[in-house]
């Protein structure tokens, strides 16, 4: 995806008057491959100044909880010195040609749209000024703006946006605008209301599992066992329950992220859906390959050979050869499910040249595709309505339950909502992998760290969905982890051991699992040398350290890193009474009395 920041300004604000009188305002997403110089794909964002003062601002990400349905709005509203109390915020709907890309994920939403967005509402707010100097005759710089009104203070006049925005709308659009510097801000940075807060407490907001449409029915699948698909179906006494329409096998697109093997039970209702794939007989013909028994000696295994370096900084082999001692340690990690509070739900209404899908997804454009894929409708025929999501976490950044729904939409000719159990959730996620890191540390004398090998095997995500741009090992460690730049003589490797269990992005990816081995391990190197954690953490950040010296990135790095995680709690603790006495305290004795919160 491009990074809308990068382009050009000169390239990016587009303008035009509403029917009845007011301004809209847009930003340009990106060029059509291979298209001209001034040819745009569609608009990121908008805002719309009615008449009346009233303002709409369009939120272009999907809302899963993260807040971007209230923060890209402000970005906007900021820099237009809008009255937040008269902005109605709206979802915008999916439309790659107005809005560029629309999904989320990786916490991306604000700060790519940090800068445009704020031009956007610093180019209107400059519109409404020049028209505002135009009609009362003055210098535009001798105008000022606030909540919604533009101010001419020697004489006192003032107009609100709402009766300037026609007049606005047919000036053309100022480039290089510039923005608040950071202290004039009124909406960054202070404590604001979700936009819909109304409509979430009192329970009027609308989620995925909320979609209806006429003559619609509810689905349950019995998912098939990874690696597996079923060999027989006893559906009679599914069947013979109220409610129950049909039973439906489905065989599987063959996509790692694609729709899986099951049975599926189509009724009136979903409690009947439920109760029908409950009372299913199915015999599952099953891939003994694909559980977990036998992956924790294989990843055992593994890191007893050598894995594939991704850093090798100094010399790690004689680092360890002269140390004074050594810490080994070795974590294992499980696989662990989303869980979101709405689990995976879509409502899909196929017919014979075209598709509607109403989905809580974290990305329309491919939801868009997989439904395309599984009907063989043209991708313009598909119609995406994104809804609000309970919750998101990477999961729906896997769009296999809309290809559910469009499948079954087309094979019972109704619109088919499907609906995911807790259960189902759980026993059929694409997981955080699960894996295995060896850590081993060189010390020397004085018990600081000169040597740093870690290992980690497990099952790549990467290696699953089937990417090839780059090895299994990208989706799993990054070369430049911490402790990287930091000790002198560092190695990383890595060992993919594949399994059928599907995996994918599980909140932070890669970090919650390797910040967990690797701070528990300097925190096990410390005790090792009998020193305190934190301040065994502290000279492991000595800039000084860093390969470079003190001006080189990693030393930036590493002062930047203390700067905001490490040495204002450090310094906060130590003048705690008594820090210090654990490091040394009997066996059995523990430190107590200080709680330090991090934001």
């Amino acid at each position: 995806m491009p990074n809308v920041t990068d382009f050009d300004r000169r390239e990016f604000l587009t303008v035009a008057a509403t029917a009845a009188g007011g301004l809209l305002l847009g930003t340009r997403a990106a060029r059509a491959a291979g298209a001209g110089p001034g040819a745009v794909v569609g608009l990121t964002a908008f805002v719309e100044i009615a008449p009346d003062g009233a303002i709409t601002i369009a939120s272009k990400n999907m809302e899963i909880g993260q807040g971007v349905k209230t923060a890209l709005p402000m970005l906007v509203a900021e820099e237009l010195d809008a009255d937040w109390k008269r902005v109605r915020v709206v979802e915008a709907p999916f439309d790659e040609a107005r809005f560029g890309s629309q999904g989320v994920g990786g916490s991306t939403s604000v700060w790519e749209s940090w800068l445009p967005l704020r031009r956007a509402g610093a180019a209107a707010r400059q519109m409404l000024v020049a028209a505002a100097a135009a009609r009362w005759g003055v210098d535009p710089s001798s105008l000022r703006t606030e909540a919604g009104v533009v101010i001419h203070p020697p004489s006192g006049r003032r107009a609100a946006y709402g009766a300037l925005a026609a007049a606005a709308a047919r000036l053309p659009v100022p480039q290089d605008v510039p923005l608040k510097p950071p202290e004039q801000f009124r909406l960054i940075g202070r404590r604001i209301a979700p936009a819909d807060v109304g409509d979430l407490v009192t329970g009027k907001a609308r989620y995925g599992l909320d979609a209806r449409v006429p003559g619609m029915r509810y689905a349950c699948i019995a998912r098939a066992p990874f690696g597996a698909r079923p060999a027989d179906v006893r559906d009679e006494a599914a069947l013979d329950l109220p409610g129950v329409e049909r039973v439906i096998p489905v065989q599987g697109s063959g996509e790692p992220v694609g729709v899986r093997p099951g049975v599926a039970v189509v009724a009136d209702s979903t409690w009947a859906a439920i109760r029908g794939c409950r009372a299913l007989g199915v015999t599952w013909q099953e891939d003994e390959s694909a559980g977990t028994a036998g992956l924790g000696a294989r990843l055992a295994a593994a890191l007893e050979r050598g894995g594939k370096v991704l850093r090798n900084d100094g010399d790690v082999d004689a680092a360890f050869a002269v140390a004074a001692g050594t810490v080994e340690a070795v974590y294992e990690l499980p696989f662990l499910a989303h869980v979101p509070l709405e689990p995976p739900n879509c409502l899909a209404d196929v017919r014979a040249d075209r598709c509607e899908v109403w989905v809580p997804t974290q990305d329309p454009a491919d939801v868009r595709d997989m439904v395309a894929r599984t009907t063989g409708l043209p991708p313009e025929r598909v119609t995406v309505h994104p809804t609000r999501s309970g919750g998101g976490f990477g999961r729906r950044l896997m769009v296999d339950y809309a290809g559910e729904a469009a499948l079954l939409s087309q094979r019972a000719g109704a619109p088919v909502q499907v609906v995911w159990t807790r259960e189902d959730d759980l026993s059929h996620d694409f997981y955080r992998p699960a894996g295995r890191h060896r850590l081993r540390a060189a010390l020397d004398g004085s018990g600081r760290v000169t040597g740093w090998l870690q290992h980690l095997a497990n099952p790549s995500r990467y290696a699953y969905a089937g990417a090839t741009r780059v090895g299994p090992e990208a989706s799993e460690l990054y070369p430049d982890d911490f402790p990287a730049g930091c000790v002198p003589n560092l190695r990383y490797e890595y060992t993919n051991v594949d399994t059928p269990i599907p995996r994918g992005a599980w909140r932070s990816t890669l970090h919650s699992a390797n910040a967990f081995a690797v701070e528990s391990f300097v925190d096990e190197v410390a005790a090792a040398a009998a020193r305190d954690p934190l301040q065994a953490a502290r000279s492991l950040f000595e800039p000084s350290r860093a390969p470079g010296g003190s001006d080189s990135p990693a030393a930036r790095f590493a002062e930047t890193y203390v700067g905001y995680l490490a040495w204002d709690l450090v310094h906060a603790i130590e003048k705690v009474p008594g820090w210090g006495e654990q490091a040394t305290a009997p066996l059995g004795r523990f430190f107590g009395g200080a709680t330090i919160v991090v934001f």
